[in-house]
């Protein structure tokens, strides 16, 4: 969690002609918290309760897209934490149950997955295609 950047997003998102609007302020570095805080879990739960294939990868994907200066939002990075994972896992039951051929798996797996962008819910997309 980068501390500054949370406070450098919040105050240019809820600053209007000079005049930082406190109260959103302290709305947005709660969401920065609590995602924080929600990312870690959803880390942990993917890599080791529910194990999600390329949780690593997720997790920098996320920090790439959602962490940057003018778009550091930990809630975000949280929220596509969780899509990837809860795809995959979806994807997983799929598999397990017999409803996909590991021939339409690999497929789509080729097409969605590449370790600086792994997208699950395109696999899954594709699979209910």
């Amino acid at each position: 969690f980068d501390q500054q950047l949370a406070v450098s997003h919040c105050t240019d998102k809820w600053t209007k002609r000079g005049v930082l609007d406190g109260d959103m302020f302290s709305y947005c570095m709660d969401q920065q918290t609590d995602g924080y805080v929600e990312a870690l879990h959803l880390q942990n739960k993917y890599t080791n309760i529910e194990k999600v294939e390329l949780i690593d990868e997720v997790v920098a994907f996320a920090l790439n897209k959602w962490g940057k200066r003018k778009e550091y939002q930990m809630d975000m990075v949280a929220y596509e934490i969780e899509g990837q994972g809860e795809a995959y896992l979806n994807v997983a039951y799929e598999v397990s149950t017999g409803n996909v051929s590991s021939q339409q798996l690999n497929d789509c797996k080729a097409k969605w997955l590449r370790p600086n962008k792994p997208q699950w819910d395109m696999v899954e997309y594709c699979l209910n295609d």
